[in-house]
């Protein structure tokens, strides 16, 4: 091997030898540089997607190897294209032609370092691409001499010239490879077809270059045909060698290389289905998913697990005031935080806007959970502090148990979200599933949907409890109390259904009901010759607050016949703590018409008793509260006197309700208080009993002593 081949002027050099070119094994050997680049292109992003360094490094030998034998193949390539004048075929040493192929690898193992790197400094990029020249040259100069060619010399400047050129080639390639990737007007597709072929270009740029530093003169052993050396590859055989091996290596590596990528691509669009955009956190699908699996295995060995339900207080506020963006700022913080005091094998997940929920495996007492929910509500104490804001975001936590409260991931997810609804409600910061709460709170939600109905199919009447004397026991009125007959659940208590009806608005078809139907009653009672002193009938702060209340109210008297001074309407004192002009007004209207109006469960709405001057009512009807205890508290029937006198004092009779033995009874009338109402007297009934026990008292003309 002739190591110095720059010497032109040796005594055994003949004339200088012509050289050509095939143009279809130059095309070919460009193509095949062009195929190296693309394949060297996709196991670079085969490296940057590696999840572990292992993986890394495995992608990396494989692209070296793959490059390296695609420069080396497009070189043996291009060498078959050429041909010198008196040697029709070319031969080849075994040896030197295998040894060549090392600095290509070399070469291309630099190259494809410096191409997975995110970003690169300019003095990284001249040595990668001195580094790739250096392979790449290293490889031609090799394979030359694989030749055994005695004439071969070469033109010094050229030889210095080819190494430039190759450096500058590599640089350029490199360059525009880190250039082209950030374009964003290129497909991934297009992106990498252009810099495979500017890469292939360069490389082909890189051989053709030094070829034209070669200079094949004529010797004796040419001439002659002899050949000293053993092992000669001839064209044919270089020619399949080189398409086995390139082809293998290379089709290999692209087959490999997709296969991945189609993987990573698989792997990357189910991480984007499973995961919350904003947050990063898996999303209620994800959730879902390892709860059932969860639930699996919890059936097969027996363990426990817990769901919490995680919701921000006030967080809509936030949002309202201080926009979408710093809403978004907050979502993100507590993701971050509430990721710290959770175990190991714990999964939190974004449930939906401001709702996140966590699966809490291998639980051994429900005490575990409440730690966990103490640990979150602890992290959020410290403010959530960004943009010169200090913003309090605290959660309210549900927390359901397997197998306790449920043993499905739906199941399990409501009775937290159950909880969460309980703790928030309550403001206990983290609440556990309790059946009874939620059977309730599921009853409500039905009642309050069948409440509507109720309305429209008459299940909705009215019971009556008399008002009496209590110094004669006579009547002296009649309270009209709404019921509701619910076809499955059956008697619906009105401290139910009520609040129900105030929360939906029904509150004012209900209070209309109840007014038409009492006043209906009290004129088919008149016209039948019975006396009943007046029908009381509750009304809503609701009713009293419309404007048109005094004209829908005389309009029903109108419609039914009802005498004004029949009718009195009681009032909750709560709805009367602070009453407007307005109001007053319109109470004052209502007694003009001849109503009579009446304070009710007076004592428990904190009014200021100056309000007594100027609303226009007639009586005051106490809590039973007070009644219930005055038997043996002291401060109750205090309590009891006080506002019987205040009640004289200002003109008011005084009703104590809640009578429910003589004793009661006997009492309430010596602190003051003239009328009772209660079951000692009588309980709620039917308009049939109270109508049948109408007709008794006319015809008996005196009042019975025992309840009916």
């Amino acid at each position: 091997m002739q190591f110095w081949r720059f010497d032109q002027t040796a005594p055994a050099l003949g004339q200088l030898l012509h050289s050509t070119y095939d143009p279809l094994l130059v095309s070919l050997s460009l193509a095949i540089a062009c195929f190296a680049g693309l394949t060297a292109l996709m196991l670079t992003d085969r490296m940057v997607a590696a999840p572990s360094a292992t993986i890394k490094a495995w992608w990396h030998a494989s692209g070296a190897t793959a490059m390296g034998c695609g420069i080396w193949a497009m070189h043996f390539t291009a060498m078959l294209a050429f041909s010198v004048e008196g040697h029709p075929r070319m031969q080849y040493t075994l040896g030197l032609t295998a040894v060549s192929l090392v600095p290509a690898v070399l070469g291309s193992a630099a190259a494809l370092h410096l191409m997975a790197q995110p970003r690169v400094e300019v003095r990284d990029l001249l040595l990668g691409s001195l580094l790739m020249a250096i392979g790449i040259g290293s490889m031609h100069y090799t394979g030359m001499e694989a030749m055994r060619m005695e004439g071969l010399r070469y033109s010094f400047p050229l030889f210095v010239l080819s190494i430039v050129v190759a450096f500058l080639l590599a640089l350029a390639a490199l360059s525009l490879h880190f250039r082209v990737r950030s374009l964003p007007t290129l497909s991934e597709s297009g992106l990498r077809v252009a810099a495979a072929g500017f890469m292939g270009c360069a490389v082909a740029g890189m051989h053709y270059t030094a070829m034209e530093a070669a200079l094949f003169y004529e010797t004796p052993s040419s001439a002659t045909g002899a050949v000293a050396h053993r092992r000669l590859l001839s064209d044919g055989v270089m020619a399949a060698a080189i398409g086995s091996f390139a082809g293998l290596i290379l089709g290999l590596s692209l087959l490999v290389t997709w296969v991945d990528r189609q993987r990573s691509i698989q792997r990357m669009l189910k991480h984007l289905a499973n995961t919350d955009t904003l947050t990063g956190l898996p999303n209620r699908t994800y959730f879902r998913q390892r709860l059932e699996s969860a639930l699996s295995h919890s059936r097969r060995h027996g363990d426990s697990l817990a769901v919490f339900f995680i919701d921000l207080n006030d967080f809509k506020s936030i949002n309202d005031s201080l926009g979408h963006a710093t809403g978004d700022r907050v979502l993100q913080e507590f993701a971050a935080r509430i990721t710290d005091p959770l175990r190991r094998n714990d999964l939190v997940a974004r449930f939906g806007g401001d709702e996140f929920v966590i699966l809490a495996h291998d639980l051994i007492v429900p005490e575990d959970a409440i730690r966990i929910a103490q640990r979150i509500l602890h992290i959020m104490d410290r403010p959530i502090e960004f943009d010169n804001w200090k913003l309090h975001a605290q959660p309210s936590i549900g927390i359901s148990f397997y197998p306790d409260d449920g043993d499905h991931a739906e199941t399990l997810i409501k009775h937290a979200d159950d909880a969460m609804y309980q703790a928030k409600s309550n403001a206990l910061g983290y609440h556990l599933y309790d059946k009874a709460q939620t059977e309730g709170a599921m009853l409500r939600v039905r009642l309050e949907n069948d409440l509507r109905d109720a309305l429209n199919q008459e299940q909705l009447f009215l019971q009556y409890q008399p008002v009496v004397d209590l110094n004669t026991y006579e009547w002296v009125g009649i309270e009209a109390l709404s019921r509701w007959r619910h076809p499955e659940e059956g008697e619906v208590s009105p401290s139910m259904f009520l609040p129900l009806a105030e929360r939906t608005g029904l509150i004012m078809q209900l209070g209309e009901l109840a007014l038409m139907q009492a006043c209906r009653q009290g004129r088919i009672w008149l016209d039948a010759g019975l006396e009943f002193g007046r029908i009381a009938v509750n009304v809503s702060a609701f009713q009293l607050a419309r404007p048109d209340f005094a004209s829908e109210l005389t309009h029903i008297l109108d419609v039914t016949g009802m005498p004004p001074n029949c009718l009195a309407l009681e009032i909750t004192e709560s709805s009367l703590m602070e009453p407007e002009q307005a109001t007053i007004e319109s109470l004052g209207e209502l007694r003009d018409m001849g109503l009579t109006l009446v304070i009710d469960d007076f004592g428990t709405g904190y009014s200021s008793l100056s309000y007594l001057k100027t609303l226009p009512v007639n009586a005051l009807k106490l809590d039973p509260g007070f009644v219930k205890g005055a038997l043996n508290d002291p401060r109750d029937q205090a309590i009891i006197r006080a506002v019987a006198d205040i009640g004289s004092a200002l003109g008011f009779t005084v009703l104590a309700e809640g009578v429910e033995t003589e004793q009661q009874g006997q009492l309430v009338l010596q602190l003051g208080c003239l009328l009772g109402q209660g079951f000692f007297f009588a309980k709620p009934s039917s308009v049939e009993a109270i109508t049948k026990e109408l007709s008794l008292r006319e015809c008996q003309g005196f009042p019975s002593q025992s309840g009916i």
